[in-house]
């Protein structure tokens, strides 16, 4: 693991505060594909500013709002809720792989949805076993991999800081091998535990190193953003 920051990173962080990397990030979404194609599915509809038609910016903050009621609705239709808005952002206005993901889900929607109850919840306590929920050997729900299950676990947390799952996508992971040259990150889309585990603890140490020098508290998913930009 590489303790130091890259001078990269430090410069980026300067020049921006959490709110502006993450409480304001927000990609285009197309909510007609979700509200209109799939209006049958439980968690719909998919809103972004306050809408529910057109192509409009859906935020992290606005998919964090919905993370207190993924853990806490025992029908599972909030942890539906969730996915789907991390979905959405996730994939723009492509919708890449996502009818996939959801007649893997609706095939056995009672038991998918408790288990992504269950790993929102798990997220807020132990990164590592929530996401070997979602992936114990291979994807335990089906084309919901690595990519897209770490974007779950990370809205699951609700924005609080201090939540130890963030995304780390094939994006991330480029970054990641490219500073360190750690084969742990080597490009592959479909990872396991201990690759979680490894990219979580760089991603913090550069965090705490980013917060000495210039500073000021450092988020762990600021650093995240950060490398996915890289």
């Amino acid at each position: 693991m590489s303790p130091q920051a890259p001078s990269e990173l430090i410069t980026w962080l300067e020049g921006t505060t959490r709110q502006q990397s993450i409480l304001d990030h927000a990609v285009v979404v197309g909510l007609e594909w979700w509200n209109d194609t799939h209006q049958h599915l439980p968690g719909l509809p998919v809103t972004a500013e306050g809408q529910t038609t057109g192509e409009r910016l859906l935020s992290r903050q606005e998919i964090f709002a919905l993370a207190d009621e993924a853990t806490s609705d025992e029908t599972g239709t909030g942890a539906l809720r969730l996915l789907w808005h991390a979905l959405a952002w996730g994939t723009g206005t492509r919708q890449r792989g996502n009818a996939k993901r959801i007649s893997a889900i609706t095939a056995d929607l009672p038991r998918r949805s408790a288990l992504l109850r269950e790993a929102a919840g798990m997220s807020r306590i132990d990164a590592i076993a929530a996401f070997r929920l979602l992936r114990p050997h291979r994807n335990a729900i089906s084309y919901l991999g690595p990519n897209f299950s770490t974007k779950y676990l990370y809205f699951a947390g609700g924005g609080n800081v201090a939540h130890p799952c963030v995304i780390v996508d094939g994006r991330v992971r480029a970054t990641l091998h490219r500073v360190t040259q750690d084969p742990r990150f080597a490009p592959k889309s479909q990872y396991g535990a201990t690759d979680y585990q490894a990219a979580l603890e760089q991603l913090g140490a550069w965090a705490s190193d980013a917060a000495t020098v210039i500073g000021r508290p450092v988020a762990v998913d600021e650093v995240e953003r950060w490398a996915f930009g890289r």
